[in-house]
């Protein structure tokens, strides 16, 4: 959600897979709900290793999830392109997790006060330099998701995982805690939703504990003209405490936000 740093040649095979499989009959017959945005970022002030210049650059992510008899399952991938501050350059990141959900496989409601239902989680994270063919960013993650009931929420669900590093370098593992969240609510009459996600990081052989959150402040501007729940236009904040694990390198960007959600 976490996170899961923004700046990394992906896995092709894994990442046709991620996009291809949920459109497949078997996954079709499954399918419980399904969520896929494209989202446009721009910020001017972000801070980058040995470097005292703010780099402007602009991101388009693609995300999908969707729901299926036994739990969930969700990608992303940012395109970074850097416009300012530092020599140009196209990078890749993206992340893939699937969640098998306890409460569904034994189909039993598991619930009990805030607690919804709770789950066994592994996920990959890769990331590119595309001027640098060399190996990139891979992680690997496992571990167990909580998902809470809360009062407003369309929902709030917290990872718990071991993180393994294996390249640039095997650094051995670490732990991150990653809570997501979405909660709608309306002013006047417009619809807005405050989403996102933190991750929080332990550190390891050669990184610092991390910080990064990413919340996002969306205004449905589609509504305006009855076209509700796919065009949104509003603002991410990027906090990243030890950005990439280097001790003392922070972000706090703010960054403009167009999406489109289908």
């Amino acid at each position: 959600m976490p996170d899961s740093p923004r700046s990394t040649q992906l896995n092709a095979t894994l990442m046709a897979a991620a996009l291809v499989l949920p459109a497949s009959p078997y996954a079709a017959d499954f399918m419980q709900w399904s969520n896929s945005e494209i989202q446009y970022l721009h910020g001017a002030n972000y801070n980058e290793p040995f470097n005292p210049q703010d780099v402007s650059q602009s991101i388009i992510t693609i995300t999908h999830a969707h729901g299926w008899a036994y739990g969930r399952n969700f990608f992303f991938m940012d395109t970074l392109f850097s416009e300012a501050g530092q020599p140009s350059q196209i990078n890749l990141y993206g992340e893939a997790y699937s969640t098998f959900s306890v409460g569904k496989i034994l189909e039993r409601d598991l619930s009990f006060g805030i607690l919804k239902d709770f789950g066994v989680t592994g996920g990959v994270n890769l990331g590119e330099n595309m001027d640098n063919r060399q190996s990139g960013f891979r992680a690997w993650l496992y571990g167990v998701t909580v998902d809470l009931d809360l009062p407003g929420f369309d929902y709030f669900n917290i990872d718990f995982l071991r993180q393994r590093v294996t390249e640039t370098a095997d650094i051995g593992t670490s732990w991150q805690i990653t809570p997501v969240w979405k909660l709608p609510f309306q002013i006047a009459g417009t619809k807005w939703s405050l989403e996102g996600f933190a991750d929080f990081i332990g550190s390891n052989h050669t990184a610092a504990r991390q910080a990064l959150a990413q919340p996002q402040l969306r205004l449905d501007i589609g509504d305006f003209w009855g076209n509700g729940n796919h065009l949104y236009l509003g603002i991410e904040y990027q906090y990243w405490h030890n950005k990439y694990g280097i001790k003392g390198l922070h972000d706090n960007a703010p960054q403009a936000l167009l999406l489109w959600k289908f």
